[in-house]
């Protein structure tokens, strides 16, 4: 069996909406895993996370309020957050030079938008192919379980199972 687990923030900068995106901080952090992509527009965010959540966001919560952007950024790295995707203009027109020192120091990337892009188009096309991962895994684990199953009920000796468990583990 074979699972192609975890999504990476690396993976989803080759998606098609991030063609045109910049990492500016926390490159090292590209291979964190992302189980789901949220948009986040306030700024008290720490009871809303489960962990490994990219987000998105115009920076309409923080309007260029410096200080309010980087407790923001701390809550989303101590919250295990994948990563932040700022789209730069309408309500951002910079980051501060504290806040990617921050993601830098934590492996935490930043990554700007420098042109409008749609929200709802990243999360839908993010989430079907989460959505299809997981499917997929389901529908192995699924024949895998008929195959074991057909086998202990005519096996013959023991190494047969054994050699079909090593056969499905072997691709991990």
């Amino acid at each position: 069996m074979e699972y192609s687990f975890p999504l990476t923030v690396a993976d989803v900068l080759k998606r098609n909406y991030f063609q045109k995106a910049v990492v500016v901080a926390g490159k090292e952090g590209l291979s964190r895993p992302v189980k789901w992509v949220h948009v986040v527009e306030v700024t008290k965010i720490s009871n809303l996370l489960r962990g490994k959540e990219l987000i998105l966001s115009t920076g309409v919560g923080w309007r260029e309020d410096d200080a309010l952007f980087l407790s923001l950024l701390r809550q989303l790295i101590e919250c295990d957050a994948s990563g932040l995707c700022i789209e730069l203009g309408t309500y951002a027109s910079s980051i501060p030079k504290e806040a990617l020192e921050l993601a830098d120091r934590h492996h935490f990337p930043l990554i700007l938008f420098l042109e409008e892009v749609p929200f709802v188009e990243i999360t839908h096309d993010i989430h079907t192919y989460l959505i299809n991962q997981q499917y997929q895994m389901i529908s192995q684990l699924e024949s895998y379980s008929q195959e074991l199953n057909k086998k202990l009920l005519t096996v013959h000796h023991y190494r047969e199972i054994l050699t079909f468990l090593h056969s499905c583990l072997d691709g991990r």
